[in-house]
């Protein structure tokens, strides 16, 4: 590790407001004694454009990937940044290939990595990102925008890459900016060069952004000071943003002005930086050089636009006078004709319209007549597509509303579609990327990513309403607990008393592999936990039978821990045995057996580490989150693809119902992040983006 530690702060505006956090950036400072402290500190900023939807998501996928690939690559610091780098880009590349079709646009990514280690930095760049180093020698650049052979190249663009590095000593004082695509053209000289003296990267950051004339745009300021000795223990892992939503459900950004059809945007990038560069030149005398940038392309001028002559009077014809007759003739002969047709057509819709309600009405009534549900699914589909075609006729005859009613109503016993009709809305969560709900007695706990911090909520005696100020941060990133501090959280599950802790709590899972736990009684604690040597980018906890149950989709297994009574110190496990492919499971469940849901709607069941037969009865679209336990008799499913949450049977899979909002309730089933349900299977606790929700469950 460097003698050298880094004071950070951060810059994120969004839609023109300055965020208190953002989404794009990151800073892991390993312990001393980790296997990854010879790879120094990294630090990442991501510049991610292209579809708004799952953005955030794929970023915190992205800032994982070049995390885990740099730390766990052999050899030196700059081909580990560039594996990083490329491997992200492959990755990337998998994103757009999965895209829908109907999708508009690609995501590109601009990337700048920087590694402090042994009184050095390390630089590795991709696309239009810009690093400033400020040492006492002068102001330096580096940015693959100052390459004269080509225009800089973004990730997930089909073809090969070639991140752009650099390699440099530093000194205790020197600051360092890293700045993503958005500060093309917007700094001006005076300003920079007074924000870059500030003594304090907060100071600086403020500086920076009076300057910016854009709507989005971030910023990293890193001040490179000596650790006095005493602070020479092992440094928490800090991360500066985590991706929620898509999934927080920020301001929608601005749509971007179409780029001008003589100008590469490459190019167009190029010619900024070298307009940002000559801007700040050094003053005469100063011995301080700008690397020369590419100059721009010729501008085409436009072909004039093809003109006609005019027929002089020369050229006109006796018959013109017929031609005038036959053009006071012509509106009466199409006003007649359109007139017959408009009435024949009147005729026709409406021979059409009868028959169509003829058809919708026979539809349903053999709906209602048979026993068999595809039979009747069938005819519901062939009502409706009649009353569809009605509709475009005569869109509002008081029959079509009423005929649609009795295909809804057909449709919830064929469907078995169960609405809720009582729910309670309990709160609105504090923070943007709620994963994760437990409901013990009566305290409510979730985890939010997006602040990294685990909350309580107090329900009232009726259990229908949070207490008034009953709200409560139990554990936060940055908090130092038994003399280590809380990372970025992952998870959280529940532990009861035994050999673990005697007492029964809520536990908590930091990247860097830390195991947290809070209780009424004790308050915060650290409980041991063996992180195995494979260890990769948990994604998912729980706990079942005591074990401790860590989902690493990196590591391509569920790593099992017993317990012991110093905590989790014994070797993990790996739970399957056989390889299982991981790639993008959303969530887990554990009964005895261990059912995987994956976003293309597949639910596996193994058993003892090997697959058994599982085939549940229902399509589901875009699913984001499964439960069920030992003491529960079905499965339960947030298809949030199709607005509903998904009753199976354990047993087979067979479909049991379909839980939706009931009339008048506003909440949204397609956003739901994660469910609960109490042991008697009498109340659903629902988490969406936004709130949490309470509903009695009736399935008996």
């Amino acid at each position: 590790m460097s003698p050298l530690r880094v004071r950070l702060a951060e810059l994120s505006l969004v839609g023109g407001k300055r965020q208190e956090r953002g989404y794009n950036a990151r800073m892991i400072s390993p312990p001393p004694d980790a296997p990854e402290a010879r790879k120094g500190t990294l630090v990442m900023l991501l510049d991610l454009g292209g579809p708004s939807r799952h953005r955030r998501r794929h970023l915190r996928q992205l800032l994982n990937t070049i995390q885990s690939t740099y730390y766990t690559t052999p050899g030196t610091i700059t081909s580990a940044l560039v594996h990083a780098l490329r491997t992200a880009h492959q990755e990337l590349l998998a994103i757009n290939e999965s895209l829908p079709e109907e999708e508009e646009g690609r995501f590109l990514c601009n990337a700048a990595c920087l590694v402090l280690h042994d009184n050095e930095i390390y630089l590795a760049q991709m696309g239009a990102t810009t690093v400033a180093v400020l040492l006492p020698t002068g102001l330096h650049w580096f940015s693959p925008l100052q390459d004269e052979e080509e225009d800089p190249i973004p990730m997930g663009l089909e073809r090969d890459i070639r991140p752009h590095t650099a390699r440099m000593g530093v000194y205790p004082g020197t600051m360092v900016l890293m700045l993503d695509s958005g500060w093309l053209g917007q700094m001006d000289a005076v300003l920079f060069r007074r924000a870059i003296s500030r003594a304090n990267p907060e100071e600086v950051l403020d500086e920076l952004a009076r300057a910016v004339q854009v709507s989005h745009v971030s910023a990293l300021a890193l001040k490179l000071e000596d650790a006095p000795a005493e602070e020479r223990e092992p440094t928490p892992v800090y991360t500066i943003v985590e991706e929620p939503e898509e999934e927080e459900e920020l301001a929608p950004e601005a749509e971007p002005e179409p780029a001008e059809p003589a100008e590469p945007l490459g190019r167009k990038l190029v010619e900024q930086v070298r307009h940002v560069a000559e801007r700040l030149l050094p003053e005469d005398g100063e011995e301080e050089e700008i690397p020369p940038m590419p100059e721009p392309p010729p501008i085409e001028r436009p072909r004039p636009w093809p003109f006609r002559r005019r027929e002089t009077r020369r050229q006109a014809r006796p018959w013109r006078r017929w031609v005038w007759l036959a053009l006071v003739l012509l509106p009466i002969l199409i006003i007649l004709a359109t007139t017959f047709l408009w009435w024949q057509r009147a005729q026709e819709q409406e021979a059409q319209y009868r028959a169509f309600l003829t058809e919708a009405q026979a539809a349903i009534q053999r709906a209602a007549t048979t026993d068999d549900k595809d039979l009747a699914r069938q005819y519901l589909r062939q009502a409706e597509a009649a009353l569809q075609q009605a509709a475009q006729i005569r869109p509002d005859a008081p029959i079509l509303e009423q005929l649609r009613a009795q295909i809804r109503d057909r449709r919830l016993v064929v469907e078995q579609i169960k609405p809720l009709y009582v729910m309670w809305p309990l709160a609105t969560v504090p923070g943007t990327d709620p994963v994760r709900i437990l409901v013990q007695d009566n305290n409510i706990y979730l985890v939010d990513r997006a602040d990294d911090t685990v909350y309580r909520y107090t329900l009232d005696e009726t259990g229908e309403a949070i207490v008034e100020g009953s709200l409560q941060r139990v554990l936060t990133r940055g908090e130092v607990i038994d003399d280590q501090a809380v990372g970025d959280l992952i998870d959280i599950a529940w532990l009861p008393a035994g050999i673990v802790s005697r007492v029964s709590g809520v536990i908590a899972l930091d990247g860097s592999g830390t195991l947290f736990k809070y209780d009424s009684i004790q308050g915060q604690a650290r409980i041991a936990l063996a992180r195995p040597d494979t260890w990769q980018s948990p994604q998912r906890m729980l706990v079942y039978a005591e074990r401790l149950y860590v989902l690493d989709p990196g590591a391509g297994t569920i790593f099992r821990f017993p317990p012991t009574g110093e905590g989790y110190t014994a070797p993990a496990q790996s739970y399957f045995t056989t390889p299982v492919n991981l790639d993008g499971v959303q969530d887990f469940a554990i009964d005895g057996n261990v059912y995987l849901l994956y976003p293309d709607g597949r639910v596996l069941r193994y058993y003892t580490g090997a697959q058994t037969e599982f085939k549940p009865d229902i399509s589901l679209n875009a699913p984001t989150a499964i439960y069920t336990t030992d003491r529960l008799k079905y499965i339960y499913i947030a298809d949030a693809g199709n607005g509903r949450i998904v009753v199976l049977d354990k047993e087979n899979g067979a479909f049991i119902a379909q839980l939706v909002p009931g009339e008048g309730f506003n909440v949204d089933f397609t956003q739901v992040r994660a469910i609960y349900v109490t042991d008697d299977e009498r109340s659903l606790f629902i988490l969406t983006g936004t709130d949490i929700w309470r509903a009695p469950l009736g399935l008996e």
